[in-house]
């Protein structure tokens, strides 16, 4: 018997080993570049991308079609967008009516997906475990050719893709910058937003869709890649069992043509809406990503926009005109934008700030730049450049764009091209393109002052955009990393560690090293990663938050520390962390300090050293003080406009008293206590509360030689100060229903927020089954409200529901929602449906164990980054677990019944006790404004 099966297993082997050998036969080997291997699967003409890695049970598999809104004519503006809408929703095989939708048969293997759509191409991807990667092909293989596409669909999605344009134009800035572009290409397809015209998107017949669909959607027009944990003999198998069925296009595929005429002069739109802060975007035309000049003009937006020492900071910010300002130069396949852009206060006037930018462009064409400047920003790019390709979900979406730039080795070769560059080519580049005639300005002038009659507001800080936005983003927010002075304070308000299942992985071989070292709280943790290590770092303030009086000076004080050193001012401490290409993080909420870095191994020992002449030794100037006052002002005054913040803050004051550390103050109160704030009371902070005492560090990575305890011992020695003692506060109660109505006019999308106080903590037996209740009700596209209220009723582009509040203290649990202020009314009764529904009849056993299938499945994705894991592992401790409780997640995750799921949602929600917040166009009594 033991022979027989023996042999049996010989010959499936074999048979398998001569499939896999047919199968290679049709791919051709294109090229090999930086270990990702170019194939043609020659039947029908697909690209292929793999790159192979095996160290973690992860991969990332994605496919780029190279369609994107520049192949849209006049009449069918935003329909590469919506069409990736209705990607979605199904194929025969993968639908609602089945019980199998896209959405819920990826998610609850625990995978991370979603689509964005761009002026060059659409791409769809799914980071999930490796022993899924057959279920990604053959769902990506199946609605390449066979989604549904149904009319009853798209009359739905259109009123979420709606929803989604009026979210852009509440924003002052996203609306500029579209009207820039409409204004400064008025012929090539890159004049309309990707996400198109509204009455395009409301008028689209299902049609147009069905045709563009059979016009581009063929696998001679994609790339399909793969990245991770794979054997490549088993993925030719599976694309040629699912690819191998789709044809090569019947029909050539139509490209666009038109090329922008001549521009004969500069040109200047104007955009009044409500708002706190003007804006001036002054943008130049450029090349596309791959012209030999676009190196240059990326140094030169580097040179004159990132970082202290930059030209536009030391002009705008340094002298107080400015509230930011920034420069960059998009990459775009075939023509972009350099642009220029600067927000102030409205002390400032639009030409004045517009001429001191025309004057900065004229010093940088008659002085040019310097070879150190060029060398500071190629060694932060070229170390960035590996830091940043950390997981395979991060390398797909680099790889992304390398396509759509129209020659994916730039993803390789991209550096290279950087290193030629010399500060002749930045001068000629700069009076080649940044030219007065070729320019577009936009100024966006506030029409009125906001003003807040009722306490719902917090600060936030902006972070600029460049370019338009991506469409369909995982994240609202994208394109600049955040420093420690950008870092938004609302989000760090009533911040708790991050959340256990975003960043959670999967038991690992690697050992849990943890030591005291100078005093600190150190756990190292060796992964796969090559040549970088992510450090997570904490301080705990531990009752300030509920003894100070003013809750800005831990921001305020963070933010400082970047300003100088005694040894090195911001300039040359920046340039040192510049060459390392690193962004060394210290940011503050009322409850801790945050801290974090990631860095190339070797250069470890130069990045503590920084780090400790930051947190021990900040030189606290009185004058970058006042300028630091002034932004924080500028920035915080933009919440009053801004419909999100109000309701967000609105919510948190219905749930707690003022006493409560997660009360939160007006925008008004923060204002008042940052112009209240003081040196004095900035240094005393600092003197008190940084310190080891209570400072707890992860570091995750190649940690191997990277003699971490020995550059802590160095740096750190010596170090006093900092406090260990326990959050006191006066907890808060279940109150009686509330409606509240928070009006701001001009906004075409109002938010809702529904809520109650839980009183849950994190270390109650009660977290997980209320969290996988609440998982249920709505985390991500599979959860119950976005499959209703977005998918079926078509209401709105975004609904979740989430648990809030700080790890030691009681929560709350709330629901958030955009909807047009016409629909609002509607969307709210859509909503507290499915809430009523949750409550009365809890979730199903399928439901339960399709969540459970989910979280646990997530631990492996979670587990292919390096700052997942860190963050996660600083978040247990901080919570005083040990980092191995890694291992116990998933068995508590599993261990939770139906019954203590179903039982936490009633012990925690009652139907007749919600706080409801509408903040937006709305009148007193909840109705659209006139």
């Amino acid at each position: 018997m033991k022979k027989y099966i023996f042999l049996g297993y010989c010959s499936l082997a074999f048979c398998t080993l001569i499939s896999a050998q047919n199968n290679s036969v049709n791919f051709k080997k294109i090229k090999e570049l930086g270990g990702i291997e170019e194939y043609l699967y020659q039947p029908n003409g697909m690209n292929i991308l793999l790159l192979q890695d095996n160290a973690s049970p992860v991969a990332t598999v994605q496919i780029v079609y190279r369609v994107g809104s520049k192949h849209e004519v006049l009449g069918n503006t935003g329909s590469t967008h919506l069409l990736e809408h209705l990607m979605f929703k199904g194929t025969p095989s993968f639908n609602k009516k089945n019980g199998n939708t896209i959405t819920d048969v990826l998610q609850n293997t625990g995978a991370q997906l979603n689509a964005t759509t761009w002026y060059d191409r659409t791409n769809y991807f799914e980071t999930l475990p490796s022993d899924k990667i057959e279920l990604a092909i053959q769902i990506e293989a199946d609605r390449m050719r066979n989604s549904l596409l149904l009319k009853e669909d798209k009359e739905a999605e259109m009123t979420v893709v709606r929803n989604e344009f009026e979210r852009g134009e509440n924003d002052p800035n996203s609306l500029l910058d579209k009207e820039i572009w409409a204004a400064a290409y008025i012929a090539h397809p890159y004049h309309h937003s990707t996400i198109g015209w509204k009455s395009d998107i409301e008028k689209a017949p299902i049609e147009v869709l069905r045709n563009f669909y059979n016009t581009y959607y063929w696998p001679d027009n994609a790339t399909l890649t793969i990245i991770g944990d794979f054997r490549k003999e088993n993925v030719f198998g599976l694309i040629e069992k699912y690819f191998g069925k789709i044809t090569k296009a019947p029909n050539v595929m139509p490209q666009p043509y038109t090329e922008e005429p001549e521009q004969y002069g500069a040109r200047k739109i104007v955009v009044r809406k409500p708002g706190e802060l003007g804006v001036i975007n002054k943008a130049y035309k450029i090349p596309g990503a791959l012209h030999e000049d676009l190196p240059a003009l990326n140094i030169l937006g580097e040179i004159i926009g990132a970082g202290p020492s930059a030209i536009l900071n030391k002009t705008f910010v340094d002298s107080r005109m400015g509230i930011y300002a920034y420069a960059s130069a998009t990459n775009f396949k075939e023509v972009g934008l350099f642009t220029i852009g600067v927000g102030f206060p409205m002390t400032s006037k639009h030409e004045d700030i517009d001429a001191k930018i025309s004057e900065v462009v004229a010093k940088i064409q008659k002085e040019g730049v310097t070879q150190d400047e060029v060398n500071r920003v190629v060694a932060k790019v070229s170390a960035q450049t590996i830091l940043a390709r950390d997981g395979s979900g991060v390398i797909a979406s680099e790889l992304n764009e390398a396509i759509a730039s129209g020659d994916w080795t730039d993803f390789v070769t991209g550096i290279d091209r950087l290193k030629k560059v010399t500060p002749a080519d930045v001068l000629r580049v700069a009076q080649k393109y940044l030219i007065e005639d070729q320019s577009t300005t936009g100024y966006f002038i506030p029409k009125q002052s906001g003003s807040q009659e009722q306490d719902t507001a917090q600060a936030n800080h902006f972070i600029p955009e460049n370019g338009p936005f991506y469409y369909r983003h995982p994240e609202d927010e994208h394109g600049h990393d955040k420093s420690s002075s950008e870092i938004s304070f609302s989000e760090l308000k009533n911040a708790s560690e991050v959340s256990l299942e975003e960043n959670a992985i999967e038991k690992s071989g690697s050992a849990y090293k943890r030591e005291k070292i100078a005093g600190i709280d150190v756990v190292s943790v060796k992964t796969s990663a090559k040549d970088f290590v992510t450090v997570a770092a904490s301080i705990s303030l531990g009752n300030y938050a509920s003894e100070s009086k003013n809750t800005m000076i831990p921001a305020l004080t963070a933010s400082m520390l970047s300003k100088g050193t005694t040894l090195n001012d911001k300039f040359k401490f920046s340039e040192k962390l510049q060459k390392l290409g690193v962004n060394l993080s210290v940011n503050a909420s009322p409850f801790k300090v945050n801290i974090g870095f990631k860095c190339l191994k070797k250069d470890l020992d130069q990045v503590v050293t920084l780090l400790a002449e930051e947190l021990r030794n900040p030189l606290f100037d009185a004058k970058e003080f006042e300028n630091l006052k002034q932004q924080f002002i500028g920035n915080t005054q933009q919440n009053l406009n801004d419909p999100g913040e109000r309701g967000d803050i609105a919510l948190a004051q219905a749930i707690y008293p003022k006493t409560n550390p997660n009360y939160s103050l007006s925008v008004e109160a923060d204002i008042q206590n940052i112009k209240n704030a003081t040196l004095d009371e900035v240094k005393a902070f600092h003197k008190k509360y940084f310190g080891p005492a209570s400072m707890r560090l992860v570091i995750v990575g190649d940690t191997d030689g990277a003699n971490l305890g020995t550059s802590l011992k160095k740096s750190f020695k010596n170090w006093n100060g900092g406090v260990v003692e326990n959050l006191k506060f006066d907890e808060a109660a279940k109150v009686a229903a509330k409606t509240e109505v928070v009006t701001i006019a001009e906004k075409p999308s109002a938010e809702l927020y529904v809520g109650q106080y839980t009183g849950l903590k994190r270390t109650d037996a009660d977290y997980i089954p209320f969290y996988i209740g609440n998982y249920t009700l709505g985390a991500g596209f599979a959860g119950r409200l976005m499959q209703t209220v977005r998918d079926e009723d078509g209401l709105t582009y975004n609904i979740s529901s989430g648990l809030g509040g700080n790890i030691q203290t009681g929560g709350y649990w709330f629901v958030n929602a955009s909807f047009n202020p016409e629909l609002f009314q509607k969307g709210l009764d859509a909503t507290m449906v499915q809430v009523d529904k949750w409550v009365k009849n809890g979730i199903t056993a399928t439901e339960l164990e399709n969540k459970k299938t989910n979280l646990i499945g997530s631990f492996k994705v979670g587990m292919s980054t390096t700052n997942g894991m860190a963050r996660t592992i600083l978040g247990f401790i901080e919570r005083g677990l040990e980092p191995n409780y890694i291992e116990q997640y998933p068995n508590d995750i599993q261990k939770a019944t139906l019954q203590q799921v179903n039982d936490a949602i009633k012990k925690y929600i009652q139907l007749d006790k919600m706080i409801i917040i509408k903040a937006g166009s709305l009148d007193k009594n909840g109705n659209p404004l006139k």
